[in-house]
C-alpha cells in the first residue's frame, strides 16, 4: 500500500516537472505571438490608410488624365477649325470680290473679254495677292488681257464651276515662267435665266496659305500645313517638300495606312509612328469648298505631357504619404505593444520563481486594470507559495519524527514477536478482521489519490480555459477601440463629401453667371448683326465681327451646357457618397454595439470562470485533506494488527505474524525516507519563488 501512495506521488510530481518544461518551451512562442501582434496592427493601420489612399489617387489621376487628354484634344480641334474657317474666308473673299465685279457690271460679257479687262486690270492692281486675271467663255477659251488663249474646256475646275455655278479652284501647280507656284481659280458667271456664261479665272499664290501654317502652334513643337485633295504638299516647315506628295515619305505600312485615312476621310485623327520614330497624333480637315486639307501634327509625349507630369507628382505624393503612415502605424503599434510586453516579461520572470516583480500601472484602461490584476495575482501567489513553505517545513520535520519513530519501532519489533507468541492464537480472528479493513481502507486511498490527481489536472484545465477567456477579452477590448477610430475616420470622410458638394453647388452658381454672360453676348451679337446689315456695305467688316461673336457665343453656351452636365454628375456623385457614409457610419454603431454586447458576455464567462476554477481548487484541497485522513486510518489499522500480533501470544502462526510485522516495519522505514526525500524536493521547488 505505501509503495502505491509513494508512486501515484512520484506520478505528480513528474507532471508538474513536464507542465514547467512545457511552459518554458512555450515561452518562445508568446514571445513570437507579441511581435505578430504588432505586425497585424501595424497592417491593419496600413490597409485602412493607404488601400483608400490608393484608390482615391488612381481615380484623380485617371479622371483628371482624361480630362486633360480630352482638353488637348479639343484645343487641337479648336486650333484645326479656326485655321481651316480662315482658309475658307480667305478664299471667299478672293471669290466675292470678283462676284461683286462682276455683279456691279451686268453688261460684262465674256464673249467680248476686252470689255472686262480695264475692270479686271484695276482689281488685279488692288489686290497683290491674286494675279493672271483671265476672261473663259462658255466653251472654255481662256484669254487674258495680253490677248493669250488657252483652252480649258476640259479642265477639272472648268467643268465643276460650270456644273454647279460656284467658285472652282484648281490644283496648285508650278509656272515656270514666273518660277513659283500658283493656284487657278475661277469664279462663274450668269445670265438673267441662271444660264452659265463663262467666268473670270485668277491665280493666287500659296504664300498665304504658308504664312497661316507657321502661325499654327500645338503644344511645343507642333505644326500646321496644307495638302491636295491627292495628298500633294502645298505648304510645309520644310519648303523642299512643297509640290511632292504624303505617300512619297510613307515608308512603313502604318504611315501607308495613315495617308490612306487621310485621303479618304474629312476630317478625323491619326495616331501612327513618325519619320523620325516618335509617336505623333495628327488631326486633319478639309477646307469647305476645295477638297484640300488642313493637318496638324503633334508629337504624343507633348499632348500627355500634363498628364505625365501630374502622374509623377501623386506618385511622388502618395509614396510619402505612405511612408508618413508607415512611421505613424509603427510609433502607433509600438505604445499598444509595449505594455502587452512589459507585463509578458513580469509573467515570464513569475514562472522563474521571483515574485517580487511587479507589472508598472501607468493608465486607468484595460491593460492599466489587467497590470493591477495581474499584480494582485503575483500578491495572491506570493502568499499562497509562502503558506506552502511553512507546510512543507513542519511536514519535513514531522516526516522525520516518523522516520526515527519508525526505526526505533522495527528494533523493538524483534523482541515483540518473541511476547506475542503466546497471545496469537486467540487473536487469530481479530487479525483477519483487521486484514480486511486494512485492504478496504488501501482500496480507498488509492481511489482518493485517482481523485487528486483527477482533481489536479482539471484545475490546470480550468487555468488554461481562464487563460484563453482573458486573452479573447483582452482581443475585444482592442476591436473595440479600433471600432471607435473606424467611426471617427468615417465622420470625417463624410464631412468632407458635405463640404464637396456645397462647392459643387458654388461651381453650378459660377456657371449660371458665365450662361447668362454668353447669352448676352449673342444678343449683343444679334443687334451688332443688325447694325451691319442697315450700314451696307460699310458695316460689311463689323457685320464678320458679329458673326464671329456670334460663333463664339454659341461655342461658350454649348460648353456651359456641357459643364452644367458635368457639375449635375459630380453633385450625384458626392449625394450618393454621403449617403453611402451615413449608411456606413450607422453599420458601424450597430457592430460598436454589438461589439460591446460580446464584451459584456465575455467579462460574465470571464466571472463564470473564476468562480468554477475557485470551486476546483477547494475540491482539490477537500481530497488532499481526505487522503491523509485516509493515510491516518491506515495507520490505525496498522496499528490494531500490531496489537493483534501482540495478543497472539502461544501460537507459532502469531510468531509468523510476527515476522511479517517486521517486514512491514521494514517498509515503513523504507516509505518515511521516500517522503523525506520527496519533503526535501519540495521544499527546493519552494526555495526557487524568492518573495
Amino acid at each position: 500500500m505505501e509503495g502505491i501512495e509513494v508512486k501515484g506521488a512520484h506520478t505528480i510530481e513528474t507532471e508538474k516537472n513536464g507542465k514547467k518544461n512545457n511552459k518554458k518551451r512555450n515561452r518562445p512562442a508568446a514571445d513570437k505571438r507579441a511581435a505578430s501582434i504588432q505586425t497585424k496592427w501595424s497592417l491593419v493601420i496600413l490597409a485602412l490608410a493607404v488601400v483608400p489612399l490608393l484608390g482615391v489617387t488612381i481615380f484623380f489621376l485617371q479622371y483628371f488624365g482624361g480630362v486633360t487628354r480630352s482638353d488637348s484634344e479639343q484645343l487641337a480641334q479648336k486650333i484645326l477649325e479656326m485655321n481651316t474657317t480662315r482658309i475658307d474666308e480667305w478664299l471667299q473673299s478672293k471669290t466675292s470680290a470678283v462676284k461683286e465685279l462682276v455683279a456691279a457690271h451686268p453688261e460684262f460679257d465674256p464673249a467680248r473679254p476686252a470689255s472686262l479687262f480695264p475692270t479686271l486690270q484695276v482689281l488685279e492692281e488692288s489686290d497683290s495677292k491674286s494675279e493672271g486675271y483671265s476672261v473663259i467663255n462658255t466653251s472654255g477659251l481662256l484669254t487674258n488681257s495680253m490677248k493669250m488663249t488657252a483652252d480649258m474646256g476640259t479642265a477639272d475646275y472648268f467643268l465643276k464651276a460650270k456644273q454647279t455655278l460656284s467658285p472652282a479652284v484648281a490644283d496648285m501647280s508650278f509656272l515656270e515662267p514666273m518660277n513659283k507656284y500658283i493656284i487657278p481659280v475661277i469664279v462663274p458667271m450668269v445670265d438673267a435665266s441662271k444660264q452659265f456664261t463663262g467666268g473670270v479665272a485668277f491665280s493666287v499664290t500659296p504664300d498665304i496659305l504658308t504664312e497661316m501654317s507657321k502661325n499654327i502652334h500645338v503644344a511645343e513643337t507642333g505644326y500646321g500645313y496644307v495638302v491636295s485633295g491627292k495628298g500633294e504638299y502645298y505648304t510645309y516647315p520644310d519648303a523642299a517638300r512643297i509640290g511632292k506628295t504624303l505617300a512619297d515619305y510613307a515608308k512603313t505600312p502604318e504611315m501607308q495606312n495613315t495617308v490612306k485615312q487621310i485621303m479618304s476621310e474629312n476630317s478625323g485623327t491619326a495616331s501612327y509612328e513618325g519619320e523620325n520614330g516618335q509617336a505623333v497624333i495628327t488631326y486633319f480637315k478639309t477646307i469647305p469648298g476645295t477638297d484640300w486639307k488642313l493637318l496638324i501634327t503633334v508629337p504624343e509625349n507633348e499632348i500627355y505631357a500634363k498628364v505625365t507630369s501630374a502622374q509623377q507628382l501623386a506618385l511622388v505624393l502618395m509614396l510619402a504619404v505612405i511612408l508618413l503612415v508607415v512611421l505613424i502605424s509603427l510609433y502607433l503599434t509600438r505604445r499598444i505593444v509595449k505594455p502587452i510586453v512589459a507585463i509578458s516579461a513580469v509573467t515570464k520572470k513569475v514562472t522563474e520563481g521571483r515574485l517580487n516583480e511587479r507589472v508598472a500601472v501607468r493608465s486607468d484602461d484595460e491593460i492599466g486594470r489587467m497590470s493591477k490584476d495581474i499584480n494582485e495575482m503575483i500578491g495572491s501567489l506570493s502568499g499562497l507559495v509562502s503558506k506552502i513553505d511553512t507546510a512543507v517545513v513542519q511536514v519535513a520535520e514531522s516526516s522525520e519524527g516518523l522516520l526515527q519513530a519508525a526505526n526505533l519501532s522495527s528494533n523493538t519489533s524483534a523482541e515483540i514477536s518473541v511476547v506475542t507468541l503466546e497471545v496469537a492464537q486467540g487473536m487469530e480472528a481479530q487479525f483477519k478482521g483487521s486484514e480486511q479493513s486494512a485492504r478496504a481502507t488501501e482500496e480507498m486511498a488509492v481511489g482518493l489519490q485517482r481523485i487528486a490527481e483527477s482533481s489536479v489536472k482539471v484545475s490546470d484545465q480550468a487555468e488554461t480555459v481562464n487563460s484563453e477567456v482573458e486573452n479573447g477579452y483582452h482581443e475585444i477590448e482592442s476591436t473595440l477601440q479600433q471600432m471607435h477610430i473606424i467611426n471617427t475616420t468615417a465622420n470625417q470622410a463624410a464631412e468632407a463629401i458635405r463640404q464637396l458638394t456645397e462647392q459643387s453647388e458654388q461651381i453650378g452658381n459660377i456657371v449660371e453667371v458665365i450662361s447668362e454672360i454668353s447669352n448676352q453676348t449673342g444678343l449683343l451679337s444679334l443687334n451688332a448683326s443688325i447694325e451691319a446689315a442697315r450700314a451696307g456695305e460699310h458695316g460689311r467688316g463689323f457685320g464678320v465681327v458679329a458673326n464671329e461673336v456670334k460663333k463664339l457665343a454659341e461655342r461658350t453656351n454649348q460648353s456651359v451646357i456641357h459643364i452644367v452636365e458635368l457639375i449635375g454628375q459630380i453633385q450625384s456623385s458626392t449625394t450618393q457618397a454621403a449617403d453611402s457614409m451615413e449608411k456606413s457610419i450607422s453599420e458601424i454603431g450597430d457592430g460598436m454595439a454589438k461589439m460591446n454586447n460580446v464584451g459584456v458576455s465575455f467579462g460574465h464567462i470571464r466571472q463564470s470562470i473564476r468562480e468554477v476554477s475557485q470551486q476546483i481548487q477547494d475540491v482539490s484541497a477537500i481530497n488532499e485533506e481526505m487522503s491523509a485522513g485516509t493515510e491516518e486510518i491506515t495507520a490505525s489499522v496498522t496499528d490494531m494488527l500490531t496489537i493483534a500480533r501482540e495478543s497472539a501470544e502461544n501460537a507459532q502462526a502469531v510468531a509468523e505474524a510476527s515476522t511479517g510485522q517486521t517486514e512491514i516495519m521494514k517498509d515503513i522505514v523504507s516509505s518515511a525516507e521516500s517522503l523525506n526525500k520527496m519533503m526535501s524536493g519540495l521544499k527546493q521547488e519552494i526555495g526557487r519563488f524568492r518573495q
